[in-house]
């Protein structure tokens, strides 16, 4: 009889073992999941939504431009070949308007606070440059047109309506498609 209270209570420990270990591990995936969330948002919770793109700094949202309000800047056209490990490779003619330009409406004196311009996408997807990309001119590009059309966006299987093309780069990783914000960090 002492055997069997001793393997029962044996049992029983391992089951309540076991039990918080599952427990623990669906409280970590919970807090990974609140996470992931709070990421996507850019720390702020203002995301942007398709069809615009978000300016995010000092945790809350500077400035958001529509496609239509975008097309109102100079429009300039570059030549890329967006090369990939992971797609296909692809090239065109991107047309947008240089991250500097849209940086210098939304926030007025970014050249002295921030370095770092984090992109984040509908998808989850984050990419970022550094001020010296941005200052080289027309080499970071918030593009709404590919070869003259429009880029279709993720409902209708695009890769837009905003893509971030880093003109300089000689692979594709940096150039973010479904772009919907940007955030400014020191």
């Amino acid at each position: 009889m002492n055997g069997e209270v001793a393997a029962r209570k044996k049992n029983t420990k391992q089951t309540i073992i076991i039990i918080i270990i599952i427990a623990a591990l669906a409280a970590g995936l919970a807090v990974f999941a609140a996470l992931n969330r709070q990421d996507a948002g850019a720390g702020s919770g203002a995301i942007g939504a398709a069809g615009t793109f978000t300016v995010i700094a000092d945790g809350g949202a500077l400035k958001t431009f529509t496609v239509d309000e975008l097309k109102n800047y100079g429009p300039v056209t570059v030549e890329k070949e967006l090369v990939s490990g992971k797609h296909d490779d692809e090239s065109g003619a991107f047309t947008g308007v240089p991250l500097e330009s849209i940086l210098d409406d939304a926030a007025a004196g970014w050249r002295d606070k921030y370095t770092e311009f984090t992109f984040r996408a509908e998808d989850g997807f984050i990419s970022s440059v550094f001020k010296s990309d941005i200052e080289k001119g027309e080499n970071v590009i918030v593009a709404y047109e590919q070869d003259g059309r429009a880029i279709p966006d993720r409902a209708d299987g695009g890769k837009g309506p905003l893509r971030v093309i880093v003109v300089a780069d000689e692979f594709g990783n940096r150039s973010a498609q479904m772009v919907v914000s940007v955030e400014l960090g020191e």
